[in-house]
């Protein structure tokens, strides 16, 4: 698969789920080209001074809150982390050195991103913590 094909995979897994949050934002997928997968590259890419916190996470940890059932879970909420699961394999088996960026305090732009050939594919959310 090429980049645009993954990035369309990762649109069709991810239509419809919200990320949750103190507020809950949407899945956005992207290609950046020919590029390298780097702090200083999602600063620039993100539009933030190179003072901006930002961490990285693995995608183990930043999808663990979304993809485990819970006890008290309704038929809705395990069908969405059954499509929160699917969404995070699909970006495990096609992309390399996958990272979680999170960008920011507060209001933080989270940017799920790996490599195929020389570009980057991923996801982008926003998480509100306060």
């Amino acid at each position: 698969m090429n980049a645009t094909e993954i990035s369309d995979r990762l649109s069709l897994l991810s239509k419809g789920l919200l990320f949750p949050s103190e507020s809950e934002y949407p899945l956005e997928p992207f290609i950046w080209e020919k590029t390298t997968l780097s702090i200083k590259e999602i600063l620039i890419r993100s539009g933030k001074n190179c003072d901006t916190p930002i961490a990285t996470l693995t995608l183990e940890d930043f999808f663990a809150p979304v993809v485990t059932e819970e006890n008290w879970f309704d038929t809705q909420d395990r069908e969405i982390a059954h499509r929160f699961r699917d969404l995070k394999r699909a970006i495990a088996s096609n992309l390399e050195n996958v990272q979680v960026f999170r960008v920011g305090k507060v209001e933080i732009e989270v940017y799920i991103v790996g490599t195929i050939n020389s570009d980057l594919v991923g996801l982008k959310t926003t998480v509100i913590e306060t």
